[in-house]
């Protein structure tokens, strides 16, 4: 059996490794394809040397100033390369463009799509991960969910039983292997974590400024590291000098193992991300969501996270007096989703 695996972002890497371990184990051949999604080395490279994946045997390079036109772009080179190895099955992962991008060649060269972490939705059918997401799951041969919620929601929108697989959580699989291996212990410490990368936070210039003016409000010790196209936007509406004279302290993007020692000494996570709410979860840590997109809303029903609109007042408010109001509760596997999917892939597609 040969595998196409398709990558292109910080959350594709972290899921792609125990997959690819396992992979290497069974010895079934495996074609890494890194599209070039996140073209910076401390977005891109430095995962591949954390998690010691292999060099992807084809690196795209494909540019992302614009995501029509890279998906676009994408879709070309990636048929080019699955018509050139004639995969048994294409692999991708998540909600990304270079994801959407595979599916659309995968399916429009009659090759098995298979789509990690899918099922996911929310109302908010024009955000752009939605579109891709969805798009994506249409296309799949297969959809492998993290919990039994995407489930329900495939099966509600008419997907047949026989293509779905629940197996639970490769980011839940990859924390628990990095804590394990490093000896990290998750503590409630003395500063909070914040990311935002989020297209609907960015492209308004009132919703990050609101964001930003929250953080700041809340009067707490905040470490930031921002994103290449986050730390563009507040430097241009010029708030990099008033971050200066605030409690948060701006920082480069970090290597997973970085960032997850950072976010396992942390007290709260304070997020837009939908992997980095999960990874508030796994590590127990109270999380308020700086978007309203409720990706994942068992974490809400659990008790462990909280939604919040672009206003400064309600932000500083759960930033110092949001706590968990429900005890934890296992919701994304045993540790062992890797495992899982390769099981399905090969009970699908191997000779």
């Amino acid at each position: 059996m040969k595998v196409c695996s398709v990558v292109g972002t910080r959350p594709n890497f972290v899921k792609e490794y125990l997959v690819n371990q396992e992979l290497r184990r069974r010895r079934i051949c495996e074609v890494l394809i890194h599209t070039g999604q996140h073209y910076d080395y401390e977005m891109s490279r430095v995962f591949f040397d954390c998690f010691d994946l292999p060099a992807p045997d084809y690196n795209l390079q494909i540019p992302n100033a614009d995501s029509i036109a890279f998906s676009a772009r994408a879709i070309v080179e990636l048929a080019s390369t699955f018509d050139a190895e004639k995969p048994d099955c294409v692999l991708a992962y998540g909600d990304v463009n270079s994801t959407m991008a595979a599916a659309i060649a995968a399916s429009k060269l009659r090759i098995p799509f298979a789509h990690v972490e899918g099922g996911i939705r929310t109302p908010e059918r024009h955000n752009p991960e939605e579109i891709n997401r969805r798009v994506s799951d249409v296309l799949s041969d297969v959809v492998f969910c993290c919990t039994k919620t995407e489930v329900d929601n495939l099966e509600r929108e008419g997907y047949e039983a026989s293509r779905i697989e629940l197996t639970g959580d490769l980011l839940n699989d990859a924390l628990l292997m990095t804590l394990s291996k490093y000896d990290i212990l998750p503590s409630r410490g003395d500063y909070d974590l914040l990311t935002i990368h989020r297209h609907e936070n960015l492209s308004s210039d009132a919703r990050l400024s609101a964001i930003i003016r929250g953080v700041i409000k809340a009067d707490r010790r905040t470490v930031f590291p921002a994103h290449p196209r986050t730390l563009n936007c507040l430097l241009t509406l010029g708030l990099v000098d008033t971050l200066k004279e605030s409690k948060i302290e701006l920082c480069k993007p970090m290597s997973y193992l970085e960032f997850l020692r950072l976010a396992a000494g942390a007290n709260k996570i304070l997020t837009d991300s939908g992997g980095v709410r999960r990874e508030a979860y796994f590590l127990h840590k109270p999380c308020i969501v700086l978007i309203e997109i409720s990706w994942f809303p068992q974490i809400a029903q659990a008790g462990w996270k909280v939604l919040t609109g672009p206003d400064p007042d309600r932000i500083a408010h759960l930033i110092r007096d949001f706590e968990p109001t429900k005890p934890y509760q296992e919701l994304f596997g045993d540790g062992t989703a890797f495992r899982q999917i390769v099981n399905g892939l090969a009970k699908r597609y191997a000779a």
